[in-house]
């Protein structure tokens, strides 16, 4: 009989000590959930004060009167501003920065607070004016959708592209447009983030992997000679890109959405200084 209350006691101790596991477990996951919907709800909090605080609407007689952004004030509030990316629909409109390495901004805010969603942020690399032939811009894929939150869409919903073809990045005296010419996941090591090209060759077959990630097929206005070669062709109508890139929550890949250069309006002159589409 002894030994039968002790096996019990025995059976009863492991049975607490699974249940304190549990309820452990059980805890920390509740812990997590709510933390991250209120980074989440933060997020995107800071997001719509910074979009009120520095921008108000143009007049959308043109593309490049849709936003007007207040890069002065943006500066002036953060040295590291470089200028404001901001989708034609509005989906995404955010202030880009630039740190000294691709870290410090990973989960640093534009304000300098310390949160998961960090900001958007130009790649250390690249030319602050965006005058470089790739100009790669990071920002994190948030579950509420705030950041670049928005970029899986273009893989998740087949008609996302449709009337999300185009981006703007908004500088103190110009206002660049791209359009969207490529979305795919890539291998974090993948030649889509290299920012400079040692000659026309090696540009060309950049080009001809960034056209390759588009899993369908995207027109831009052929600006070149009539009798221009292949290479020429594409060095003409491909002048330069934006690359957008987020994480995939996979560890070897990210999510990229590419833009080709097809506009250029200079703020202070006030003049379109290019737009295939124009013509």
């Amino acid at each position: 009989m002894k030994d039968k209350k002790s096996g019990l006691s025995l059976l009863s101790v492991k049975t607490r000590i699974i249940i304190a596991i549990a309820a452990a477990i059980l805890i920390f996951a509740i812990v997590l959930i709510l933390y991250f919907l209120v980074t989440s709800l933060n997020d995107k909090g800071i997001s719509n004060s910074l979009d009120t605080k520095y921008t108000k609407a143009g007049s959308f007689d043109n593309w490049y009167n849709l936003i007007d952004v207040d890069i002065a004030k943006l500066k002036l509030d953060n040295k590291d501003a470089r200028g404001w990316i901001f989708f034609e629909n509005v989906d995404i409109s955010e202030p880009i920065v630039q740190g000294p390495d691709n870290t410090k901004y990973l989960e640093t805010t534009f304000d300098g607070s310390n949160l998961l969603e960090g900001s958007i942020f130009l790649d250390a690399a690249n030319q602050g004016d965006f005058s470089d032939k790739n100009s790669i811009i990071y920002g994190k894929n948030m579950p509420n959708g705030s950041m670049f939150g928005k970029l899986l869409k273009y893989k998740d919903e087949p008609e996302y592209y449709k009337d999300h073809q185009f981006f703007q990045v908004v500088t103190a005296d110009r206002i660049y447009r791209y359009q969207v010419v490529a979305f795919n996941e890539v291998d974090k090591s993948s030649e889509v983030y290299k920012t400079s090209f040692a000659n026309d060759r090696e540009y060309v077959e950049f080009i001809r992997m960034v056209k390759s990630l588009s899993p369908v097929i995207i027109m831009i206005p052929d600006f070149s000679d009539p009798n221009a070669t292949e290479d020429e062709f594409l060095i003409e109508n491909y002048k330069k890109f934006a690359t957008l890139s987020t994480d995939t929550g996979k560890e070897g890949t990210n999510y990229v959405v590419i833009g080709v250069y097809v506009g250029e309006y200079d703020r202070l002159d006030k003049s379109l200084v290019y737009d295939p589409y124009e013509v």
